[in-house]
């Protein structure tokens, strides 16, 4: 396997299976262990690279399997899901995460409420299950954008462009924390 292909440090042997995402048209593969909620590899990009690297490094609960076994369970990945049921959630565009990045960066220069600010909740799960769920939480991150949206309201002497920089900061923290290429794959969605 490629360096790309290699396993998330201390992640490897979990019990798990294999989940699936969407980013700008491509259909990504990893593991995940779904006691723990934890991302156990990195995204992979081909059905038969995550097959190999499951029957390498994961393992479900009666034990260990062939590739075939995982190739099959990839395949169903793709249809259903275990952590999102709906394609449309598990799909998402460096385009529009890259314009919601230039949203927030401009709220924080011109400290004025945004419309429109969205980032999917389970974008923020797997980034967060990827990370270890280091902090920031999924729950800063929300109200830091509910705040900024005007659907509650910032601290007492807190400004919204000081609120705008810091869910900035704490998607910086979210990608930054997420190990192997997913921190390459979403950086368009901490604006720098």
């Amino acid at each position: 396997m490629n360096s790309s292909h290699e396993p998330i440090a201390e992640r490897i042997g979990h019990i798990g299976g294999i989940e699936s995402l969407v980013l700008d048209g491509q259909t990504y593969f990893f593991g995940f262990d779904y006691s723990n909620d934890l991302v156990v590899s990195p995204l992979l990009d081909s059905i038969d690279v995550m097959a190999q690297f499951a029957h390498h490094y994961m393992e479900q609960l009666d034990g260990t399997h062939d590739a075939a076994y995982w190739r099959d369970l990839a395949q169903e990945s793709i249809a259903y899901s275990e952590l999102c049921s709906e394609l449309e959630d598990r799909s998402f565009s460096s385009t529009q995460l890259a314009a919601t990045a230039a949203l927030i960066a401009q709220a924080a220069q011109d400290g004025y409420s945004v419309s429109g600010l969205n980032i999917e909740y389970h974008l923020l799960y797997l980034l967060s299950a990827a990370g270890g769920w280091a902090e920031p939480s999924i729950d800063d991150i929300e109200t830091f954008i509910a705040q900024l949206t005007g659907q509650e309201t910032p601290q007492s002497n807190q400004s919204l462009g000081a609120v705008a920089n810091e869910l900035h900061g704490a998607l910086r923290q979210l990608v930054s924390a997420a190990p192997g290429n997913w921190a390459t794959k979403f950086a368009t969605l901490h604006g720098d």
